[in-house]
Order: structure tokens, then sequence, then C-alpha cells
């Protein structure tokens, strides 16, 4: 969207530049449409929070050295609304990641959104996975959502559009409202030979599951 491509285009080097080489560049989508309520959103952004001060996790990111990680937070809903919160920021020490667990507790929502579009979460994280300052040896975008894609777009494409680039989509559904949505992330949004998708029980188990989920996207290229 020309909102992600603008801030994007702020908050990087000109592509000129060459790019900073890191092990891993993450795009973290997470739900901001309007299924997800108040203390629904807190619990994501503060499970969000409390993974990157994570023993695990912390360890993941010392197995990156020297390259580390680039990083970047994202809130996304019906199309056009795709707000990038946290631009790619690089992470590659245990003293980087609880920084920027700290940061994340600093960020508020706004409006909340209409639609669930899953095709805008993953068009506009690619876009910004083809625009940053860093050079990953592995890129993913990590979607993380209660419910299916409404928002009228093509989902087949959009996962063609990021499978081209060499780029892996893993999938975090909620499943609160609907038992069956691991199923329909494994067929429709997930893509890559590496890609999975972590299921939460419901939002309280968010926290769980984003840990488990970065631990497992955060660990060294040839493992």
């Amino acid at each position: 969207s020309r909102v992600v491509v603008s801030l994007v285009v702020l908050t990087s080097p000109a592509a000129a530049e060459q790019r900073v080489p890191v092990a891993v560049e993450l795009v973290l989508a997470v739900d901001n449409s309007a299924s997800v309520d108040r203390e629904e959103f807190r619990l994501q952004q503060d499970g969000l929070a409390r993974a990157f001060r994570d023993p695990e996790v912390l360890q993941a990111i010392d197995d990156l050295r020297p390259l580390g990680a680039a990083v970047a937070v994202v809130y996304w809903g019906g199309p056009g609304e795709t707000r990038v919160v946290l631009p790619f920021t690089p992470i590659a020490s245990r003293r980087d990641a609880k920084a920027f667990a700290f940061r994340i507790g600093l960020i508020r929502r706004w409006v909340r959104a209409g639609n669930t579009s899953i095709v805008t979460a993953l068009d506009d994280a690619r876009v910004m996975l083809e625009s940053n300052g860093f050079e990953g040896l592995r890129k993913v975008i990590d979607v993380s959502g209660d419910g299916v894609d409404n928002g009228g777009g093509d989902l087949i494409a959009a996962r063609a559009a990021a499978a081209a680039q060499q780029i892996i989509v893993n999938g975090l559904p909620i499943l609160a409202d609907d038992p069956s949505l691991a199923d329909y992330y494994r067929d429709h949004v997930i893509t890559g030979a590496e890609s999975f998708v972590q299921p939460a029980r419901d939002f309280d188990d968010f926290a769980r599951a984003i840990r488990n989920k970065l631990v497992r996207e955060l660990r060294p290229p040839a493992s």
C-alpha cells in the first residue's frame, strides 16, 4: 500500500546503497482488524513483547551471530490500512532484543480496521522485504490472525508473489472463534519449503505460540 511504501522509504537507506547482510529478515504482521477487540489486541502486543525477552528467543538470537536479524512489526487490517509500527531494526544481541521488546510495549493502537485482509498483510510485507536496507539469507513473513481472508483480494496471487521472491510465509492462526483456522492457514496462507503453522488456542495462548514461532524463525539459515 502507499502508506507502507512511504514509511519504508523514509526509514530505509536508498535502494542504490549496498544492503546490510543479516541472517534473517522478518516481518511480524499482527492482526489489527475489527474482529480483534481491545483486550485481545493487548494480549497480542504483550505476548510479542514478552517473546523478545524469553530466554530461548534470546538464545536463538545469540546463535545468529555475527549477522543477527532485521525485524519489523506491522499492524494490518483491511486494504490500505497496514501500518508499520516498528521499521526494520537490526537485532544482533540480547540487549538489542530487549530494547526491541521495550519499543513494542510503547506502541499504541489506532482506530480499528474493518476487514481481515490477509492479502494486504502479505503484499505489504513483501514490499517491505523488497525495499529495506538489509539483505537476509532467509526472508520471512510471520502472519498472525483470528479469521479467514475477507478483504476481497487474490490470496493465491499474494502467496505466489511472495514465493516468487523466495519469501517464506509462516502462519499463527488464533483459534478462539474458528478451530479449523489452522487448516485454512496451512492450505491458503503459508508458502515456502520451510514454512509452518503455529496455532494459538486463543488470545491468552498467543504469547506461547509467538515465542515458539520465533525460536523456529530465528534459527541459523544452515540449520
